[in-house]
């Protein structure tokens, strides 16, 4: 009995240890560009989203909530590229759907932007 007590600090020592490295995605970055994103601080939020792709940068969830962020801030580029690397983790089929969408949809703004800025001006004669 007492060499199995004498095991028991080891033991907790060895769980702390391994909890500890554990990626800091997952309890701090993520969830703070959550709570920022749902009070609206877009930008904010997606400052949090990129350090959490940083901490874990296989987390479909981070690249997808960065993804966002890019298209809610107009930064069309950037979300496709997210949009793309969440894509190629393998989401589940809603999570692809909505990326597949959202990426046709920016598609779709930036052709009708080049074609809007591709039409002479009607007013010079």
């Amino acid at each position: 009995m007492f060499q199995k007590l004498r095991l028991l600090p080891l033991l907790l020592s060895f769980i702390l240890l391994a909890t500890s490295a554990l990626p800091s995605f997952a309890s701090e970055a993520y969830f703070a560009g959550v709570k920022q994103l749902k009070q609206g601080k877009i930008a904010l939020a997606k400052a949090y989203f990129a350090k959490a792709v940083i901490d874990e940068p296989s987390s479909i969830a981070a690249h997808y909530q960065l993804a966002n962020c890019n298209y809610d801030l107009g930064q069309y580029d950037r979300a496709l590229c997210e949009y793309n690397v969440c894509l190629t983790l393998n989401p589940d089929v809603k999570t692809r759907a909505y990326c597949t969408y959202a990426m046709n949809h920016i598609h779709n703004v930036k052709r009708s932007i080049g074609q809007v800025a591709a039409k002479p001006s009607s007013t010079t004669k």
